[in-house]
């Protein structure tokens, strides 16, 4: 604990991160499927960086950190912490447990433990540990007296040492200056969707038949998509990571038609980034579609029709 309070004095961490684990199985981890996971399905930008430049990006994108160790495959968020809790620890928690502790500036203090979806042991607000959570607590009396802290500095350095010993790493200066694997989330999983397709969650027939699509079908209409947003809102070829930046908005959960003209521009670079992406890995990932529905909203209907009636296979 001592260790996290003298971070606590040197860094922000106190003020807004996340932590989680997923731990290994035995084999190694396949950080490209954990990355498309973050990213509800979407084919992943992955980059790498020193974490402490990250925490230097505030902005309404997510940017997870990763770095495997033999216990399993941490995912540090610093400054920006993702808002979509139950999707986040359903999607991550799939076919494996998954350990997680955040906090940002108002609160939200948490740590759980998930498998499953399942929250088998789990502490709220203020690491109130009277108020402990889950369906299995016996199993977790260990983390439990480590967490016995009535200071809530102090809990949240409890819960990063947790996070240590289930993690198999220790978050100091030298891992902040160290380059790590960074994945970039543009958009969050929405609410509702299910692994391995947030798409597909919520178009179930139309991501039916675009698996059955023939693959140069899919790669022209792919092209065509990404023509017609980069013209619609006037967006220049290639769309790079820092324009996308520059875009960024607040994530609108309202409907469509009511958000704003600048995140419907966002949502088509978006949308161009992921197309592209995805035309550089056969045009097999068509996640593109999700922000694309947000940025056509007054054509999609048509536009849903014209991808039906694509040739299949």
């Amino acid at each position: 604990m001592l260790h996290y309070l003298d971070m606590f004095r040197r860094t922000p961490l106190a003020e807004s991160m996340a932590w989680s684990v997923m731990l290994s199985d035995g084999g190694p981890a396949d950080l490209q499927t954990i990355a498309t996971t973050l990213s509800g399905g979407a084919p992943p930008e992955v980059y790498e960086e020193r974490p402490r430049m990250v925490a230097d990006r505030i902005t309404p994108v997510n940017h997870f950190i990763l770095t495997e160790t033999e216990l399993g495959v941490n995912i540090v968020e610093l400054g920006t912490v993702h808002t979509n809790t139950a999707e986040f620890r359903r999607w991550l928690s799939y076919g494996c447990r998954l350990w997680s502790t955040s906090w940002h500036t108002l609160g939200g203090e948490t740590i759980v433990c998930v498998e499953d979806d399942e929250v088998l042991f789990g502490i709220g607000e203020y690491f109130d540990i009277d108020e402990a959570f889950g369906s299995d607590l016996a199993e977790f009396q260990r983390e439990l007296d480590m967490m016995r802290q009535t200071d809530i500095t102090e809990g949240k350095a409890d819960a990063l040492a947790v996070m240590e010993m289930h993690g198999g790493m220790r978050l100091g200066l030298d891992w902040l200056d160290t380059p790590q694997t960074v994945v970039v989330v543009d958009h969050p999983i929405p609410a509702g969707a299910t692994p391995p397709s947030a798409f597909a969650s919520l178009d179930p027939e139309l991501a039916e038949h675009l698996r059955n699509v023939t693959p140069d079908a899919r790669q022209v209409f792919l092209r065509r998509l990404i023509d017609m947003l980069a013209s619609r809102y006037e967006i220049d070829m290639p769309v790079s990571h820092d324009e996308s930046l520059d875009l960024a908005q607040e994530h609108w959960f309202g409907p469509v038609e009511k958000a704003s003209p600048e995140w419907h521009r966002w949502q088509a670079a978006i949308a161009i980034r992921q197309g592209v992406r995805s035309l550089d890995t056969g045009s097999r990932n068509m996640e593109a579609l999700l922000p694309a529905r947000n940025a056509l909203f007054r054509e999609w209907d048509a536009l849903r029709a014209d991808i039906l009636a694509l040739p299949t296979t």
